[in-house]
């Protein structure tokens, strides 16, 4: 019976293949489903709706005001959708490739050999039907891995020769699920001054976070790189061998477990193909970048209170660490094959991490906002408080030491949601017995921007050369031949608990700048976990959970123009002032970011506000509640608005907006979905914008003709010499088109303004008194320094009703009202603006008894001759009364 079975059985699997429109050698014509619409100008819920309304679903950003939109049923025309005031167009086959693929398919030179390609679907697509579509083009063995992510996104990872290729990407992009096909090019890792430098600045003042408290304890870092020497001093908290995390395998991205809470290393993730611990084709590449971020030898842990620091320690050695091993015995990154970025991201925030460093990027020059560009974007929109930062290459001087713009490393890097690094000086470089301090110089290789889409890229520079743990090759294993350069395969023992540092000779390249920021931001992060923000001193009860864009936002705020040149090579050229192409807004400087109980210098926290995405776990019970004092999301034409404490004459004052978009369609022209705009405006009215008409020396000047910036979601203006009066800050939502997906029409952003102010310093209150139960009208403060918006305090049992400052030195308050058990005596009247910059009046009110006798009351009488006199005769007047009764 199975025999004469068999044969029917396989007939039906064969019609069934053959008929389904994915399968292999099945005809699948053009999708005429799928239409780009564009509007002339922001669009609103009528517009969304009436996409809705005409049969259209919307399954993609495709910025500037537009979607791509699959129309209902089969039809091949949009005429459904010509009554819409919009441009609309099919999304054409060719455009579904990238341009070195497109001119392939219009007869262009094909490549000598097989190449990898990546095709990518639109969000919630199944990636099943265009890897049934081209399966029998890819020969047994080589590349093909459909892949599901958890953000819906689906991803084909195959390899074909050149005899196929036109076969595969023609069946690929008339599938109506795929929305873009890439070549996969290979990546590539881009390859102890260091933690003062980025703290105070100044040598003779030293690490000031580390001084204040601020070490990296209680959070913790992913890094996703090529392996790690677990066993190393700096990766354990002691000598027990149970200290030491050991590589699982399982499980793979998005899954996440946290294996050893207690360790340094709370998880050692090995990623799809990738092979454990450290290895010699890479320089020892992960423990290098790791040891940068959180390295702390245990021969001096770092403490809530101390840094315990030992030699080379890392910039945040408090903190712990996840990670995950992506790397291959061969040099390459084998683990990110088969694996979104989305995926990696959400694994690592999961098991606990918060900020994530990724030193690696395209071998190739790349500026293009890739596939990988939009996932990551869609983790940092959703991951709402997981900060993501990435290297931006070692491709900023060719060969004959030319410098290159547009010379970025792909990847992260062309994100609009990432930190990107770039590569500064070293504090001190002895070569050859000469001694060079290059911290105010750019070092020639670091990658420039700016993206395809002219967005600001990189956002700061840390330094490039560094010391750093190493793994100890005298006592490595040795696997023996080939690895990628035919040398023996050489990886970490894992077993020698090993304390290793360089010391003859740093590392250098980006791959180590992007670390160091990862540590600063680390420590940005606890600043505002442990509430540090609200006194310059620790206050658990005033911690809260930070968003990614306010992580991004500090850092940006902070950040100290290099004054250099760009050297390398026996050459110096110029360097150009923040912001620019270059050097982004300049170098990680904490201490102009953050200040600390003493400090003249503050750093305001104007607005915190998640993404309103059902998604974002900082709204659906994180540990910490975000921003106490945070607004709403904004709409389109919606806006916020804060005037600023008095600044003080000569001191520079910064503002810096952030905001995390909803991605973009991969390779879309334009990718910035919703567009707020930041703006200053002066006491004399003068408007300045965020990012631009800044002067030659990267100060904001006034705007003429109100300029926007439709380009970056991060925006800056910055003021040299502030006036001694009153700045209004804005955030204005232009134009929040959204993405389709559920709350993307509401954008969350994050303010900070850093500068030095004046306390407002209440003086006088009249009337300066009342009784319990006695309601005051039209109190006057007076004082100096007064701002809008800020509040009184006067104590418990004391409320106030509509208080509005007049001037800088008075203001109104309508109704104060004396509770009947509010306890006697003096009060200090103590102002507020913005929840941070507090000043007090001592004494200025008195809650107190009026003086009675034979129950007869002074009232608010003069003096007390005056109230005995009236005392007197009311009392007589009484006694008459009661005489003329009893008669």
């Amino acid at each position: 019976m199975k025999s004469k079975l068999a044969p029917s059985i396989l007939s039906l699997i064969a019609l069934l293949l053959v008929s389904w429109p994915g399968a292999p050698g099945a005809q699948q014509g053009p999708d005429t489903r799928t239409h780009v619409v564009r509007f002339d100008g922001p669009v609103g819920p009528e517009q969304r709706q009436a996409l809705v309304r005409a049969g259209a679903e919307i399954l993609e950003a495709f910025p500037p005001h537009g979607y791509l939109v699959r129309l209902a049923g089969e039809e091949s025309g949009h005429s459904s959708l010509e009554h819409l005031d919009a441009r609309v167009e099919p999304l054409s086959p060719a455009s579904r490739l990238t341009p070195e693929l497109r001119a392939i398919t219009q007869g262009g030179t094909l490549p000598g050999g097989p190449i990898t390609l990546r095709a990518v679907t639109f969000l919630g697509r199944p990636v099943a039907g265009p890897a049934g579509a081209v399966r029998d083009l890819v020969p047994p063995g080589a590349t093909f891995l459909p892949v599901q992510d958890a953000s819906g996104r689906g991803y084909l990872w195959l390899r074909v020769g050149p005899d196929e290729l036109v076969r595969a990407l023609e069946r690929l992009v008339s599938h109506p699920d795929v929305l873009m096909v890439e070549r996969l090019w290979p990546l590539e890792f881009k390859n102890d001054n260091s933690s003062w430098l980025i703290q105070s600045g100044k040598e003779e003042e030293g690490r000031t976070l580390w001084q204040n408290g601020l070490t990296g304890w209680g959070q913790v870092v992913g890094v996703a790189d090529s392996g790690l020497d677990a066993d190393a001093c700096q990766f354990r908290h002691g000598p027990e061998r149970d200290a030491v995390t050991l590589a699982i395998d399982e499980p793979q991205p998005p899954g996440f477990v946290i294996d050893r809470p207690e360790n340094k290393v709370i998880t050692y993730y090995v990623v799809g193909s990738a092979d454990a611990y450290d290895d010699a084709t890479g320089g020892f590449h992960g423990t290098h970048t790791t040891g940068d971020v959180a390295g702390d030898d245990y021969a001096h842990l770092a403490t809530a209170t101390a840094a315990g620091h030992d030699e080379q320690d890392g910039m945040a050695p408090g903190a712990q660490i996840v990670f995950q091993d992506i790397g291959a015995e061969n040099g390459t990154l084998i683990g990110l094959m088969g694996v979104s970025m989305y995926d990696l991201l959400l694994q690592a925030h999961d098991t606990g991490a918060r900020v994530h460093n990724n030193s690696y990027g395209s071998a190739f020059i790349s500026v293009a906002y890739d596939s990988e560009s939009s996932s990551i974007d869609q983790a940092s929109w959703q991951l709402n408080d997981l900060l993501v930062v990435f290297a931006a290459g070692n491709s900023g001087m060719d060969d004959q030491g030319n410098l290159q713009s547009k010379s970025l490393g792909g990847t992260g890097s062309t994100a609009k949601n990432t930190l990107v690094v770039g590569a500064s000086g070293p504090v001190e470089l002895q070569i050859y017995g000469s001694s060079f301090r290059l911290q105010e110089d750019l070092l020639m290789f670091s990658s420039q921007g700016p993206t395809a889409d002219s967005r600001l890229k990189p956002d700061l520079v840390a330094p490039g050369m560094v010391f750093s743990a190493t793994s100890d090759p005298r006592t490595a294993i040795n696997l023996g031949c080939c690895d990628a350069y035919d040398n023996d395969k050489v990886v970490s023992n894992n077993e020698d608990d090993n304390c290793n540092v360089d010391t003859d000779w740093p590392t250098f390249g980006t791959s180590f700048s992007s670390p160091i920021a990862v540590g600063a931001a680390t420590l940005v992060r606890q600043y505002f976990t442990d509430g540090f923000w609200l006194a310059g001193e620790a206050d658990p009860r005033a911690g809260f959970n930070p968003t990614n864009a306010l992580l991004k936002a500090a850092m940006i705020a902070g950040a100290k123009p290099l004054t250099g040149v760009i050297i390398g090579m026996g050459t110096t050229d110029a360097l150009s002032m923040p912001p620019s192409f270059e050097q982004g807004w300049g170098r990680v400087h904490l201490e102009d970011a953050l200040h600390f109980a003493g400090d003249e210098r503050h750093t305001l926290v104007l607005d915190d506000v998640p993404n309103p995405t059902p998604d974002n776990p900082m709204l659906t019970g994180a540990d910490l509640a975000p921003f106490p004092h945070r607004s709403e999301p904004l709409s389109t034409g919606q806006e916020r608005s804060w005037y600023l404490p008095v600044p003080r004459e000569d001191r520079v004052l910064k503002a810096c907006l952030v905001w995390s978009d909803p991605a973009a369609a991969p390779y879309s022209e334009r990718t910035l979905v919703n567009n707020l705009d930041l703006e200053v405006v002066a006491p004399n009215g003068d408007q300045y914008m965020g990012n631009k008409d800044y002067d030659w020396f990267g100060f904001s000047q006034p705007s003429l003709r109100g300029n926007r910036d439709t380009n970056n979601n991060l925006e800056c203006v910055i003021l040299e010499s502030p006036e001694q009066d009153w700045y209004q800050v804005k955030v204005l939502a232009e134009s929040v088109d959204g993405n389709g997906q559920e709350g993307s029409d509401a954008q969350g952003y994050a303010v900070v303004v850093t500068g030095e102010f004046e306390a407002p310093a209440p003086e006088g209150l009249e009337p300066d008194r009342a009784a319990p139960g006695e309601v005051l009208e039209d109190v006057q403060l007076t004082g100096q320094h007064f701002v809008p918006g800020m509040e009184i305090d006067l104590g418990a049992g004391i409320e106030i009703q509509g208080f509005e400052v007049t001037d800088r030195r008075t203001a109104t308050i309508a109704t104060l009202s004396v509770a009947e058990d509010a306890e006697l005596g003096e009060r200090d009247a103590t102002v507020t603006v913005l929840h941070t910059l507090t000043g007090a009046g001592q004494g200025l009110f008195e809650v107190s008894e009026q003086e009675q006798e034979n129950g007869c009351s002074c009232g608010n009488s003069t003096g007390p001759k005056n109230c005995l006199l009236l005392l007197s005769l009311v009392c007589l007047v009484r006694l008459r009364r009661v005489r003329e009764l009893i008669i």
